[in-house]
């Protein structure tokens, strides 16, 4: 009986053993485990983060910081908050930033400014909670920190899941010690035999292979009630483990949703992960996942880029044109994650809009400045002229004065049709007062006939035809009044300029599947083909001699067109050269 007892009380000792170390083992390893997950989604966010908002920082744009900061921070369930050098918050997803405390003193910024990354566990007194804390660094071309990215998650809730998974594995461990006590009872005789095949599952759940299973043979006695409790073990640990990789899923779908293409390259140079919104912009067909980045890519800017950011561990920006499939600008960034794998992260921003943007701005400015110039370069001659004597004669002096007069009248239109251009602008403008606000009820037939009531003498001048068909009980639309009117005045103005003699301009307004359809149409000149796409742009003119000659200040049709944006329609042209045009506006009902 001794031997019995000693071989009894050794197992049990052994088996209790193997379970408080195993228990423990894996208590510790789930917490560093959650606490590297959790800091490697926040630094992640922070990196992704601020190469988004990297150009907004220099430029200052708060209220853009602001807005991106609470989209991220709603979609991603993390607290975001970004401070300027000055530890001014300049940004937050949760709270308004200009109630916010100066974040100047916080010991993850200051590590984030020195060192290049910080990390803190502590109380926030805006949150009033404890909360984890990884700070980053936003540095301009010489390394100088210009703001700082700060992610954060309460505290309290990454304590209450690993409470919850600490519980349930001391809880597990608690059962099996007991249950060890009596199995082990009845298994000493079978002591060598039985308890390798424990030590064996046992071995296999410690490597993380949970997946395991007990044969039928091994499910009788004490011996197999521990190896069914293991195997239990093994299935709670197994779904522990798949919630942790169901929050990393989440993550890289976050990922692959993005705009803004993201690709990571492992440090030998194999794509780890690249979203749909790379793959599109590079036209990629082929999984690319597993293979080496030049197998995939066929730029060799990108490639270089990726190159050099692998090799010397440091970050890399380019901007990079792309004929293929269509012509796109993007600024391509190359930055090292600092982790063991030394993988690097691959972020692609489309700037193909802004560049159009800078040259529509760039157009907008030489138009302004040569229409300008030509009717004040007039002006001044024909004083000049006067001036030296051409006063004294009345008939000169007429004739001069009535230059002077329509080129004064041609400043003063174009300078009104640009205010009126910017005004429109300004009210359509995003983040702005709500421009259906001062919306009021409107009908149609009252400014269609007030319209043509105002170019009637143009009209009878040309001897045109006009032509009005309006829907009867057509329903009143909601939109500016003022503005609408000088929609169709433009439209028809514009018929009225371009239709010879003797010609025909007319209105149509539908009211078709609960739309408002507006149509102009005259039988004048017509557009050729090649311009279509450009008659709506400032100071555009399919023949500027005749325009000019007709008094246009080539401003007209890019007012309409912002008419119909800013009423959330939509305009189109059909036309046919010596046949006539067809303006056709769709607005919402």
């Amino acid at each position: 009986m001794r031997i019995f007892w000693r071989q009894f009380l050794t197992n049990f000792l052994i088996i209790a053993l193997v379970l408080i170390l195993f228990t423990t083992f894996t208590i510790i390893e789930l917490k560093k485990h959650d606490k590297s997950l959790t800091k490697e989604r926040l630094l992640t966010t922070d990196n992704l983060l601020r190469e988004v908002i990297k150009n907004q920082i220099r430029e200052n744009r708060t209220q853009e910081i602001d807005l991106i900061v609470s989209q991220i921070g709603e979609k991603t369930g993390i607290r975001i908050t970004v401070i300027d050098k000055d530890g001014v918050v300049i940004g937050d997803s949760e709270k308004d930033p200009k109630v916010m405390e100066n974040h100047a003193n916080r010991p993850e910024v200051k590590d984030a400014i020195s060192k290049g990354i910080g990390e803190g566990i502590r109380y926030s007194t805006t949150l009033k909670k404890h909360m984890f804390y990884v700070a980053v660094p936003i540095e301009d071309n010489t390394g100088k920190a210009l703001a700082i990215v700060r992610t954060a998650l309460p505290l309290i809730s990454l304590e209450e899941t690993f409470a919850s998974i600490k519980s349930q594995v001391i809880s597990l461990g608690l059962i099996l010690t007991l249950l060890a006590l009596i199995l082990s009872y009845a298994s000493s005789k079978a002591f060598t035999k039985l308890f390798e095949k424990s030590i064996r599952l046992s071995e296999q759940i410690a490597e993380g292979n949970f997946n395991v299973s007990v044969p039928i043979s091994d499910r009788k006695g004490e011996i197999g009630k521990l190896n069914l409790a293991l195997n239990t073990m093994a299935e709670k640990l197994d779904e522990l483990f798949r919630q942790v990789s169901i929050e990393k899923s989440q993550l890289e779908a976050v990922l692959t949703a993005m705009s803004e293409g993201v690709m990571v390259v492992a440090n030998d140079g194999k794509v780890i992960l690249m979203n749909h919104a790379l793959k599109d912009m590079l036209a990629i067909k082929d999984t690319p996942l597993g293979k080496p980045y030049w197998e995939v890519l066929r730029n060799r800017e990108i490639m270089e880029l990726i190159e050099n950011s692998i090799k010397n561990l440091l970050s890399e920006k380019k901007e990079i044109s792309l004929f293929y499939p269509t012509e796109r600008y993007y600024i391509a960034s190359a930055i090292p994650l600092g982790s063991l794998e030394k993988e690097t992260i691959v972020v692609m921003f489309d700037i193909t809009e802004f560049k159009r943007l800078e040259k529509i701005k760039a157009d907008i400015v030489a138009n302004v400045s040569h229409e300008l110039r030509t009717p004040l370069t007039a002006i001044k001659g024909y004083v000049e002229t006067l001036e030296e004597g051409a006063y004294e004669n009345p008939d000169e002096r007429s004739h001069f004065l009535n230059i002077i007069r329509r080129h004064t009248d041609r400043l003063i239109n174009i300078v009104s049709d640009l205010l009126l251009l910017s005004e429109i602008e300004r009210k359509s403008a995003p983040l702005k007062e709500e421009p259906k606000a001062n919306f009021e009820k409107i009908d149609f037939k009252e400014i269609v006939y007030s319209s043509l009531e105002a170019l009637k003498s143009k009209v009878e001048e040309k001897g045109l035809r006009v032509s009005v068909d309006i829907k009867e009980n057509l329903p009143k639309f909601r939109g500016d009044g003022f503005l609408l009117g000088q929609m169709f005045i433009n439209l028809v103005d514009n018929a009225v300029k371009y239709t010879p003699e003797g010609g025909t301009i007319g209105v149509e307004i539908k009211h078709p599947n609960s739309q408002f359809r507006i149509e102009v149409i005259d039988t004048g000149i017509g557009i050729p083909k090649e311009h279509l796409a450009r008659i709506f742009e400032r100071f555009y003119r399919v023949d500027k001699t005749r325009s000019r000659k007709v008094g246009g200040t080539g401003l007209g049709l890019s007012i309409v067109k912002h008419i119909v944006i800013m009423h959330g329609g939509k305009i189109e042209v059909e036309s046919e050269v010596g046949k006539g045009s067809r303006f056709i506006i769709t607005l919402p009902a």
